[in-house]
């Protein structure tokens, strides 16, 4: 499944790529994340619990950068279980940053495979989750950096 959006932020681009790139930091605006810490270069294990429709899941999991374009791209290849519900997920994702009048575009591109219980639930239920964890993060992500927060 491929999840593919974008939002404006209102700050410099050099503002928000400092701020995606620092992931511990980044991960405190994606909701329900936690434990979000480095452990090796490149490569960050956390948890992330979120409610997909009906369901409730808490992946355990891990993320490595594969590759950095200063200051303008930031990709990733991830996988995560979630026990309980005997499901999994691998993926990838791109963060594209451009400046833009209104101050800096982030576009991302994410490609996901679930298996398990998770993967019965559907497209519909997960784009849908997608959409709203994002837009909690762009509000949370535009706070921070209109607090200063990315210094």
């Amino acid at each position: 499944m491929q999840i593919k959006d974008g939002f404006t932020v209102e700050a410099p681009p050099d503002t928000v790529w400092a701020f995606i790139h620092d992931i511990p930091r980044v991960s405190a605006c994606v909701p329900g994340a936690a434990g979000v810490a480095e452990t090796e270069p490149d490569v960050y294990a956390g948890k992330l619990t979120a409610k997909v429709g009906a369901v409730r899941a808490a992946f355990t999991g891990q993320a490595t950068i594969t590759e950095r374009v200063v200051p303008e791209r930031l990709s990733a290849s991830f996988k995560a279980d979630d026990r309980a519900l005997a499901s999994s997920v691998t993926g990838t994702f791109t963060v594209q940053v451009t400046a833009v009048e209104a101050g800096t575009q982030v576009d991302y591109d994410i490609d996901v495979a679930m298996r398990g219980r998770l993967a019965q639930i559907g497209f519909t239920a997960v784009q849908q989750t997608a959409k709203r964890l994002t837009a909690e993060f762009v509000k949370c992500l535009q706070a921070t950096l209109l607090e200063g927060g990315a210094t």
